[in-house]
């Protein structure tokens, strides 16, 4: 007889099996069509007085999600939203699903040859001419409804260089706030504080669910690195610190997609020596940007310690087989 503690996972493994990601991919996308249904497409952007919104979408060969991606931005019914989907050598139906949506977004593609979602980002960057805001969104993830208005809310109250928004883990059709990033988000909204004031945020390094006020995106100079994987992570790092003030929003932003079929995404693979290699190679970066910021007055070692944690909870969580030279890190 089972535990209910194992019950539970055999029950969570069904509901998250590839059937089930269908399903919820069907509700998901009904759900959208009905928000956007009662609405109209105004391509007329300098009529609006909302601050323009420039969302950056990389697409290579993801025809099974991209027409779900595109329905939640359609859906976030923001007047004024600038949408670059940059073609990354997209060799299957993606980019005709693209095209479908011409009418019923501000739509701009920009076609390059597969170079990697470090380079489309960049590509998709290098093609706006105005914004207001910068936002990344990646091709088999989704936004929950009203995203978009309560990101820039949040930062036209605070006045922020950019907010971080939670975000929940999609598999089939479990629902899963994420774990490795609770803490970023355990003491509720916080307008208008610094790195130093929130250690534990080195958790939340991903590029997605953050929104930026484009001139301090430019200001700082934040590029990916191509051809390698976990791209974001040193990058988001020297954003936090770069910031004079950035926001946490407690708000659920984001649908981070878990594959259950076909290629996994770049996240879900963890195991090969590249991306071994990669992700030390961003977790040594992430160190010397920290201990560089505690030199500079930005930080102190309560920051290196929430890293060092990180490091042992997450990072070494993904990679048990390499735990002598993660922890090297940190010892």
């Amino acid at each position: 007889m089972k535990s209910p503690k194992g019950l539970a996972r055999v029950v969570y493994n069904l509901l998250a099996h590839s059937w089930a990601t269908s399903l919820s991919d069907a509700w998901l996308s009904l759900k959208y069509s009905l928000v956007t249904r009662s609405q109209s497409f105004e391509p007329a952007e300098s009529e609006s007085t909302a601050p323009k919104i420039t969302l950056i979408v990389p697409v290579y060969d993801v025809e099974r999600y991209i027409k779900l991606c595109l329905k939640s931005v359609a859906a976030q019914n923001y007047k004024n939203l600038h949408v670059i989907v940059v073609n990354d050598g997209s060799t299957d139906k993606s980019m005709q699903i693209v095209d479908a949506f011409a009418g019923k977004l501000n739509l701009q593609i920009v076609n390059q040859a597969n170079a990697g979602l470090a380079a489309a980002r960049n590509a998709g960057v290098d093609a706006i001419d105005r914004t207001d805001y910068l936002m990344f969104l990646d091709s088999d993830d989704a936004l929950r409804l009203g995203t978009l208005k309560a990101l820039v809310g949040q930062l036209q109250k605070s006045g922020s260089d950019f907010v971080v928004g939670d975000c929940t883990r999609m598999k089939g059709v479990t629902r899963v706030k994420r774990v490795d990033t609770r803490q970023v988000y355990a003491k509720g909204t916080r307008s208008a504080i610094t790195f130093a004031q929130h250690p534990a945020v080195i958790r939340d390094v991903t590029a997605w669910n953050k929104l930026f006020r484009y001139d301090f995106y430019q200001w700082a100079r934040l590029r990916f690195p191509s051809g390698v994987y976990f791209e974001d992570m040193a990058v988001m790092t020297r954003a936090y610190i770069e910031a004079e003030h950035f926001d946490v929003l407690a708000r659920s932003v984001y649908l981070w997609r878990v594959r259950t079929e076909g290629a996994k995404s770049i996240t879900q693979q963890s195991k090969s020596d590249k991306q071994f290699d990669d992700r030390f190679d961003a977790l040594v970066e992430m160190r010397a940007t920290i201990q560089a910021a505690i030199d500079a007055g930005k930080a102190s070692k309560a920051n290196m310690d929430a890293f060092a944690d990180r490091l042992r909870t997450h990072d070494a969580h993904l990679h048990s087989d390499r735990l002598k030279e993660l922890m090297a890190l940190v010892d």
